[in-house]
């Protein structure tokens, strides 16, 4: 198992086709090379929220 970590921002993606709403989790720059492996593949998401004094 590989494990890729960053901090990230989750944001609105719009509406599907069913009017459900979409997210998606932007990559940062420092991160793009590694998450390209993982493009298209099921992966496990564990969401941390900072402190409000992050």
């Amino acid at each position: 198992m590989e494990q890729i970590v960053f901090r990230g921002v989750i944001s609105s993606a719009g509406s599907d086709k069913y009017g459900e709403k979409r997210y998606a989790i932007y990559i940062p720059k420092s991160v793009r090379e590694k998450a390209g492996k993982i493009a298209g593949k099921e992966v496990i998401v564990i969401v941390i929220l900072p402190d409000d004094g992050e």
